[in-house]
């Protein structure tokens, strides 16, 4: 059986990384340095949505800002914090500070319906940090389908869509050796650029004063936030 033929019995899990234009979370997370994940937007007929955010930053000041600044949103009409630790689950928490909110909103500047509508399905919340959306999808379609919806999207929605990743969900792996998702965007980004620029080598290739430069931090806050993740990573590996 090729490839093809084993797909169109299979599911694809796909991952990308998008921009659209006028959607208030994207807005939110260019101007403060915070992320938001997004437990699925699903429009109403009167155009607006209520949608349950973790809205997660690197420190507590970071996070109240970034919430001030969501309430005052012309695309917010309101938010409405939940009480620490309602939501429990065993997923990590994605950064050091965190805050449940449900906000209520204007649905039409996003674009989850453009992909419910095309036969994408939620695999796992939107994390929207640096003014990226990055998005897990399932999808029963092969290949060549999955390329011309999404380029439906980009047009209709003037979108630009990153597939960083489209596999069978067959051939998905069931556990990921280092789950960066539980890590803050920052840190992730720190700990991501170690790794593509050879800090983990022997010898290295870069050093933390280079790559903090290139990150435009002190070389003191670049440590600080890759020995928070490699903390939380480490953590994670003794509970597999």
């Amino acid at each position: 059986m090729s490839d093809t033929d084993s797909e169109r019995e299979s599911a694809l899990l796909l991952t990308l990384s998008l921009w659209h234009p006028g959607c208030w979370v994207l807005n939110v997370s260019e101007r403060i340095d915070v992320g938001l994940l997004g437990y699925g937007i699903y429009p109403r007929a009167d155009g607006r949505a209520t949608t349950r955010y973790t809205h997660y930053g690197d420190d507590r000041a970071t996070v109240e800002e970034a919430l001030t600044t969501i309430r005052g949103h012309p695309a917010v009409e309101a938010v409405m914090p939940m009480v620490d630790g309602y939501c429990r689950t065993d997923t990590a928490r994605p950064g050091n500070a965190t805050r449940e909110l449900l906000v209520e909103h204007d649905a039409t500047t996003q674009i989850s319906d453009a992909f419910t509508s095309r036969g994408f399905t939620y695999a796992a919340p939107c994390d929207t940090s640096g003014g990226r959306e990055r998005w897990r999808l399932y999808v029963t379609a092969d290949r060549d389908a999955v390329r011309s919806r999404l380029d439906e999207i980009r047009t209709a929605e003037d979108a630009e869509i990153v597939v960083e990743s489209i596999s069978p969900v067959s051939r998905a792996r069931r556990t990921d050796p280092l789950p960066i998702d539980r890590l803050s965007h920052r840190q992730r980004e720190v700990f991501q650029l170690s790794r593509r620029r050879g800090y983990y080598r022997h010898p290295a290739t870069a050093t933390a004063a280079e790559l903090a430069a290139e990150l435009g931090i002190t070389t003191s806050t670049f440590h600080e936030h890759l020995h928070k993740a490699e903390e939380k990573l480490l953590d994670r590996s003794r509970e597999a």
